[in-house]
C-alpha cells in the first residue's frame, strides 16, 4: 500500500534529522586550511574521480 504524503514528509524529516546528527558528529576536512589549500584539495580530489570515471569506461 502506498504511503500518503505525509507519512512521507515525516520519514523524510527523521532522515534528514538523522544526517544532520552524522554530520555533526565529524570536523570538517578542511578545518584549519587556507581558501588556497581548500581549492587546492578539491581540484585534486575532482581530477582523481575524473580518472576513474575515465578510467573504467572502455
Amino acid at each position: 500500500m502506498l504511503k500518503s504524503n505525509q507519512e512521507r514528509i515525516k520519514q523524510a524529516k527523521k532522515h534528514l534529522k538523522r544526517i544532520r546528527e552524522l554530520v555533526a558528529q565529524k570536523p570538517s576536512p578542511f578545518a584549519g586550511m587556507t581558501e588556497e589549500e581548500v581549492i587546492g584539495h578539491l581540484r585534486k580530489t575532482r581530477k582523481q574521480l575524473w580518472e576513474r570515471k575515465l578510467a573504467t569506461r572502455p
